[in-house]
């Protein structure tokens, strides 16, 4: 048999390798562990019930789930070498932008005495900082559910990995614990919050994705 012919017949029964994923049941865990977080650090609301019978509450939610997603999407893309990440960036970017679209035009329409209020909040000044707690429980298990990924950036990959991880956090916390509900204020320190744990992920990428 020829060379030519040998690898041919070699390479017929090969298939395509799947591309490597993001772990389910990890990014789930990572989901609970910001539940539990929330519910033993920080404590949950009462009338829990009727609070997430608030569009405004939900809305909170889909925002920073929004940004989980997106964020979860971009670390799946930067976790594939030459992978085009443009796309799930621009996502990220787009929801971030549309948030801060509806903050200032609630704020516009809001009376002018009330405008302060609505933006700061009760809570502005630990909005980030609780944020950034809850992450730190989600952040290992959203980590380790890329471990399989074999990112070329490494402090990039964090990046977006601590983002899906603020993001996750930040949705238990607004639904479960904080009692804001404005979306300037949501678009202002929430944002905050997940782009520090964004920065923290960065950080914590160059060591723990190199590969």
């Amino acid at each position: 048999m020829k060379t030519d012919d040998l690898i041919d017949a070699l390479a017929a029964g090969l298939q395509p390798a799947r591309p490597a994923r993001l772990n389910p049941l990890l990014l789930a865990c990572a989901a609970a562990a910001s539940v539990a977080a929330v519910a033993i650090l920080l404590g949950i609301r009462p009338a829990l019930a009727e609070i997430l019978s608030s569009p405004t509450t939900w809305m909170k939610g889909l925002y920073t789930a929004g940004l989980a997603g997106a964020a979860l999407w971009l670390s799946a893309r930067a976790g594939r070498p030459g992978a085009d990440t443009r796309v799930p960036l621009a996502a990220l970017a787009a929801i971030v932008g549309l948030a801060m679209l509806w903050g200032a035009v609630e704020l516009l329409a809001a009376p002018g005495d009330e405008r302060l209020a609505d933006w700061l909040g009760r809570t502005w000044t630990i909005c980030g900082r609780n944020i950034l707690l809850v992450s730190a429980a989600a952040a290992v298990p959203t980590f380790l559910s890329a471990r399989r990924l074999a990112p070329t950036r490494p402090a990039f990959s964090g990046f977006a990995l601590g983002v899906a991880t603020g993001g996750i956090a930040a949705t238990a916390y607004g639904l479960l614990h904080c009692p804001e509900s404005t979306a300037a204020f949501v678009a202002t320190w929430y944002t905050l919050g997940v782009a520090g744990a964004g920065l923290i992920g960065a950080v914590a990428g160059r060591f723990a994705l190199r590969w």
